[in-house]
């Protein structure tokens, strides 16, 4: 089966980041005019990591209606529907920062790859995380000898300043179940079964599901059949097309076996949680 078209339009770092690397900054204002294509649901294939230092913002994020409030942080992972819900622009002070995953150095430095909301920092952490937004712009900005490298290791400190107080879904775990995210990832619409993540990492199927479920509670195919759903959710929330069609997308040759899929682990048809999610998050969204 070939790979399906996007149903809800997804943005390469490429066409953002004048630098020629996979990383882009920008300072924000109250004055700041959103980008015309962030007002339209959207998702990126690259990270967002936000900081509001004054204001409020509020923004759209997969099911619900999120606001980040003065001295919290954001991070958007790559695959979430998201779209701002400010008219006449951010309507905060802070920080606006994208990369994507290979540009971090091979550190103990884990991305999440599950949503989370917004991170409240304690002063004297916000206090850091300022200024270390400010050492990200001046080296992005002057662009002096080695500043790819001074890019990445500011970045990776701005990341474990958010692990400190993220939830703990977002912390790293061993390095075979990071691994295995990563490809959950990337392969969750291909990849259904099992020994096809164990096979990429050259282990037995038992093995993997050993080490996964030890640490998360769930096995192997439970967390696939998680990311499918997920998907499921934002496709028939967000998108337009049918749920025949959503369901080939999902690589479901048949929609009957996508219905019975979709009610065992939600409990309602997609054509049920269609009518209910978009009249609770997009009619009322509070």
């Amino acid at each position: 089966m070939s790979a399906p078209l996007p149903l809800i339009t997804s943005y390469e770092l490429g066409i953002k980041s004048p630098a020629g690397v996979p990383f882009y900054i920008e300072k924000l204002s109250a004055q700041t005019v959103n980008d015309e294509r962030m007002q339209h649901l959207h998702r990126h294939d690259f990270y967002v990591l936000g900081l509001c230092l004054e204001g409020a913002t509020t923004h759209m994020l997969d099911f619900k209606q999120v606001t980040i409030k003065t001295g919290e942080m954001l991070l958007l992972i790559p695959g979430q529907v998201h779209q701002t819900m400010d008219d006449e622009g951010y309507g905060v002070n802070g920080y606006l920062i994208a990369f994507t995953a290979d540009f971090l150095l091979p550190m103990q430095i884990v991305l999440p790859n599950y949503p989370s909301g917004p991170v409240q920092l304690p002063s004297a952490d916000l206090q850091q995380a300022m200024l270390i937004f400010g050492q990200l712009q001046k080296e992005y900005i002057e662009r002096s000898p080695q500043f790819v490298a001074m890019l990445q290791h500011y970045l990776a400190l701005l990341i474990m300043l958010f692990h400190r107080h993220a939830a703990p879904h977002t912390q790293a775990g061993p390095p075979l179940l990071r691994r295995y995210k990563e490809l959950l990832a990337i392969h969750f619409n291909e990849w259904t079964k099992p020994a096809q993540y164990a096979s990429a990492m050259h282990v037995s199927a038992d093995h993997l599901n050993e080490v996964v479920k030890q640490h998360t509670g769930q096995t192997v195919s439970a967390l696939i059949s998680e990311r499918r759903i997920l998907e499921a959710k934002r496709l028939l929330l967000h998108a337009n097309e049918s749920i025949k069609e959503i369901a080939w997308h999902l690589q479901f040759n048949e929609v009957s076996y996508f219905n019975r899929f979709f009610k065992q682990h939600t409990g309602f048809t997609p054509a049920a949680f269609r009518e209910k999610a978009r009249e609770k998050y997009l009619s009322d969204p509070e």
